[in-house]
């Protein structure tokens, strides 16, 4: 099943509409409204009907021109206020504050307002912590304290100047604390900073990250951070997962940037980390944790969209190593031009606050700073609460001590846990750790959350850089693999005062889940040695994806300096000839290479030498590895993907390869011949084919290389073997490389053969042969004429579901053998409204589950949902887990019925027919340098093919055939329905 929209409609579609017409304005520079009053701000807003909107503070308290806000543990809401923004007139002492915004009576609107610190010159980014604030001032990161407890700054201490100022707005900014106390803040693409530090001069001349560990003083700098050139925002999932907002309109992957690169000068930055993103220009990322709003916003971020005078939606959900953000409907738009949010925060009482900059005009390169319409009078905050639902009440952690606030670590609000922990940061060290280790010990080990409870006790560990070793290897040996991805990136963290920190790298690095092995890539970076490249690349087997590549391109430049000189004067070992390939591939330049060239002697560089060569290389590999299997999978992979072939002897070479018999690598051998297609090889690859005496793998890939390779015989000879009594695996083998050039033939003999097969063999030959753009007329045809078992038909039926093939003519001559008649009716929004309601009133969902699991209807081939296990490893479709959240009834009908009304972003189908009469069916990956890449959708396996082979390339929409339903009963139908709708509990970040 296909399921999903590109954008789900909210509980009210005004807000969309309201969306909509606001993009179409000129967001930059508005004209000023006749009336700025909050009376008609507040009528402005268009929202969610399940919300309400009320003023929480504004210019009578002194609010103006709010840049950023942050709760404290004693509920109170701090906010940063500019009047010099964009810059003060010539003789103007600029007088910027921070401000203290209470509310005592608990009405739901501050009452008391007092001013902590003023005299700021255009502050832009502040952080509470260590018992004072962190701000970023133009040059300067300061902290001030209140020593006197007057509720005033007192004390001022300078921790790092040196920071860029060329453009204000992009002035170091968006402090956030990540979960093991580290303070994470931006700079913009204009800003150039050179800032000393204890542990020596740390540069980033273009936009990108900080990250200071403040009790150590150590600072340091990320490239281009963000998919935009002024990042501002942080935000950090459940288990510690980094999420950066760009100041344009993208949400990037924090995590594989997080790797320094900054001292090796040029850039490398493949800006591939978005994971989505808003309409236009927004900041800020809000993760929705609060049990007062509505269920459905729980686990979306929420982003400030001060362009659009929106609050934009986007729902999170795993991909790979990283995450994907779906686009939904936002939940606040207004219509008053000066509405400008820049800030959002979850209060104590669960409610969601705005931070309003209200101003006609934003940012200055569109309109001149002198601008009389700039407005620097008004600035408010406003508080949404959902209706219906009760407040929460926030526990007082202002004034818990130690043992107290260790027992808010096993909140189930973030904010809770987040708050204790930064109070925890500030309380002697002695006091804390011994605090922390004695809730541990009482710990129940069979709570769900009990990894969960590990985890938020080392960030308090991080934070006070107390190193435990123990419990690192107990998070480190955890089940959750989310678990074991943060205890990686500790142990990069600690690696100065660990013993062997490597060792436990090494580990992680084979872990079998792709996150742990992102983190691996990125935590050795934190160890200066040769060695670190080599874990590295070990961390790139199995499944990878983009953000682990981009994760090693990073590492393999950040960390050069130390394996480049061990690599040249043969010091380093890898563990596999890949990974040295993928290191100096991923490296380049030909100094490299020469090194290769000189070191033949070492089984991996030839194999290198087969990746990477040229032609020459090719030959002189095949001449040093002919009986070695990974230089030629090397040289396989090189003609398959570089279109790489020697001339001279190669035919000669293999020719020996193929009739040693002892050789281990000969099935690779013959799989060469196939790529390189050496008719001088027919005769040794068909007298292999032939023999019986050959183990049956060898004389399956002499059988396909048959195939590939055609020419004069070769029919006969696939015939023969097709006819001969063979066992069914290599009557299929036989039958499918027919299908290559006579399809008619093959389906013939394919209808005859395929009640013998297994599954897997059946579904290895209908590849094959409805791979071809004629094969599925042929079997149709076929089948007339012999008939089959309704469980083979099944079978059938079953591989063009889960492939995406909707093959008419093929598919009602299969359901005509099982008996499924049922045809799917035609759309019409009285029949949707219609089974909707039934499903909702008479449906089951006990009996719904069950028919998603069955295999005619294959829902689990395609869809993930919570509890229960897929069939195949590659998603075609997206998780299902919460595909009734915040998505109507309605249009989950649409989706099961007619699949192609609605398509998820990221899920549209391509089917390329080449013209020799191959047929690819799959997701478009990327088409470059005049090659198409095809990703498969049951494998995952990319195609590559060169634009000039292709002869149709065809969009076929949803991957969920039309008619996958017919054969239910309209009760069953129902049931389906029913069951989808009760999906509303949120995939794990």
């Amino acid at each position: 099943m296909h399921l999903g929209l590109t954008c789900s409609p909210s509980q009210n579609a005004v807000v969309a509409k309201a969306a909509q017409q606001v993009d179409r304005k000129t967001m930059s520079v508005a004209k000023p409204e006749a009336d700025n009053s909050v009376a008609a701000e507040l009528a402005s807003f268009i929202h969610d009907d399940r919300l309400k909107v009320n003023l929480f503070a504004d210019e009578t308290l002194g609010i103006a021109n709010p840049v950023c806000f942050e709760w404290d543990a004693k509920d109170r809401l701090w906010v940063l206020c500019t009047w010099a923004y964009p810059q003060v007139k010539p003789g103007e002492r600029p007088n910027d504050k921070l401000i203290i915004l209470e509310d005592r009576d608990g009405d739901g609107r501050a009452d008391h307002s007092s001013v902590f610190l003023d005299g700021l010159d255009m502050p832009t980014g502040f952080a509470l912590g260590h018992k004072g604030i962190y701000i970023g001032e133009g040059h300067d990161l300061i902290h001030v304290k209140d020593t006197d407890g007057d509720g005033k700054a007192d004390s001022r201490e300078l921790l790092f100047t040196g920071f860029g100022t060329g453009d204000t707005h992009q002035n170091i900014n968006s402090f956030a604390w990540s979960p093991g106390g580290e303070l994470l803040f931006c700079q913009g693409l204009h800003c150039f900073s050179h800032v000393q530090t204890p542990w020596g001069v740390r540069h980033l001349e273009e936009h990108g990250s900080w990250r200071m560990r403040p009790l150590r003083r150590q600072l340091n700098s990320y490239r281009r951070t963000s998919s935009g050139g002024n990042p501002w925002g942080y935000a950090f999932g459940k288990w510690g997962e980094p999420f950066i907002k760009s100041n344009g309109t993208g949400v990037s992957e924090l995590l594989p940037s997080m790797i320094q690169t900054e001292h090796i000068g040029g850039g490398y930055w493949g800006g591939s980390m978005q994971i989505g993103g808003t309409k236009i220009k927004s900041m800020i990322i809000e993760i929705v944790d609060s049990p007062h709003l509505p269920d459905d916003l729980h686990g979306d971020f929420l982003i400030a969209g001060y362009f659009a005078r929106n609050i934009a939606r986007l729902r999170p959900s795993v991909d790979g190593a990283g995450h994907r953000l779906e686009t939904l409907d936002p939940i606040l738009t207004s219509t008053h031009n000066a509405f400008r949010p820049v800030d959002l925060n979850i209060g104590p009482d669960g409610a969601l606050y705005v931070a309003d900059w209200f101003n006609p005009i934003i940012g200055h390169y569109q309109a001149s700073l002198r601008h009389p319409d700039r407005d620097v009078k008004h600035g408010r905050i406003w508080r949404i609460t959902a209706k219906k639902r009760p407040l929460l009440n926030s526990p007082k952690l202002g004034n818990m001590n130690v043992d107290q606030l260790v027992r808010q670590l096993a909140s189930p609000r973030d904010r809770n846990r987040r708050l204790a922990k930064r109070r925890l940061m500030e309380l002697p060290k002695a006091e804390v750790v011994s605090g922390v280790r004695r809730w541990l010990k009482a710990l129940d080990k069979s709570d769900p959350q009990y990894e969960h409870r590990i985890f938020e006790a080392i960030g308090v560990f991080e934070s006070h850089e107390a190193v435990d070793v123990a419990l690192l290897d107990r998070l480190l040996a955890a089940k959750n693999p989310r678990a074991r991805a943060y205890a990686t990136r500790v142990a990069g963290r600690w690696h100065d005062r660990l013993d062997d920190p490597l060792k436990r790298l090494r580990k992680s690095a084979l872990d079998p889940d792709s996150r742990v092995r992102l983190e691996t890539i990125v935590a050795v970076t934190e160890v200066p040695s040769a060695e670190s490249i080599v874990i590295a690349s070990r961390a790139t087997d199995g499944s990878t994806d983009k953000f682990i590549n981009f994760a090693l391109t990073q590492a393999v430049h950040g960390l050069a300096e130390h394996w480049k000189p061990a690599l040249i004067a043969g010091r380093l070992k890898f563990d596999k000839g890949e990974h040295l390939t993928r290191v100096i591939a991923t490296y380049g330049g030909n100094e490299l290479m020469m090194i290769v060239r000189q070191r033949l002697n070492d089984p991996a560089m030839v194999a290198v030498l087969a990746s990477l060569g040229n032609a020459a290389d090719a030959e002189r590999a095949l001449e040093l590895g002919a009986n070695q299997a990974e230089v030629l999978q090397a040289l396989i992979k090189s003609a398959r993907e570089r279109n790489l072939k020697p001339m001279g002897k190669a035919g000669q070479l293999l020719q020996a390869a193929l009739e040693d018999n002892s050789n281990p690598a000969r099935a690779d051998a013959i799989q060469l011949c196939a790529q390189w297609k050496l008719r001088s090889s027919i005769g040794a690859l068909s007298s292999i084919a032939s023999d019986r005496k050959e183990t049956t793998p060898i004389r399956l890939a002499a059988i396909d290389a048959l195939g590939v390779i055609g020419g004069p015989g070769i029919n006969q000879k696939l015939n023969q073997l097709a006819d001969s009594g063979s066992t069914p695996t290599l009557a299929a083998a036989a039958v499918a490389g027919l299908a290559v050039r006579n399809s008619e033939l093959a389906a013939g003999k394919a209808a005859k053969l395929l009640p013998r097969l297994t599954e897997q063999q059946m579904t290895s030959l209908l590849a094959k042969l409805l791979g071809r753009a004629d094969g599925a007329n042929a079997l149709s045809q076929a089948l007339t004429k012999e008939s089959i078992p309704v469980d083979t038909a099944k079978l059938i039926r079953r591989w063009l579901n889960t492939t995406g093939r909707f093959e008419g003519g093929l598919i009602a001559k299969i359901d005509a053998i099982i008996g499924a008649t049922g045809s799917v009716p035609d759309y019409s929004p009285e029949l949707v409204a219609k089974l909707a309601q039934e499903s909702l009133a008479n449906g089951n969902a006990a009996n719904g589950k069950q028919l998603f699991q069955l295999p005619l209807v294959s829902c689990t081939a395609c869809h993930a949902v919570d509890g229960i296990k897929g069939v195949t490893g590659a998603m075609k479709g997206p998780n299902l887990s919460a595909v009734a959240a915040g998505l109507p009834i309605e249009l989950l009908v649409e989706s099961v019925l007619w699949p192609a009304r609605q398509i998820k972003e990221g899920y549209q189908a391509t089917t390329v027919t080449t013209k020799d009469g191959r047929i690819l069916t799959g997701f478009a990956d990327g088409q470059r340098g005049g090659l198409i890449r095809i990703r498969d959708i049951v494998s995952g396996n990319i195609t590559t093919i060169r634009a000039a082979e292709v002869k149709s390339q065809n969009k076929t929409g949803s991957m969920m055939p039309q008619g996958l339903t017919a054969a239910l009963t309209q009760q069953e139908l129902r049931d389906l329905i029913k069951y989808l709708s009760t999906l509303k509990t949120s995939a794990p970040r």
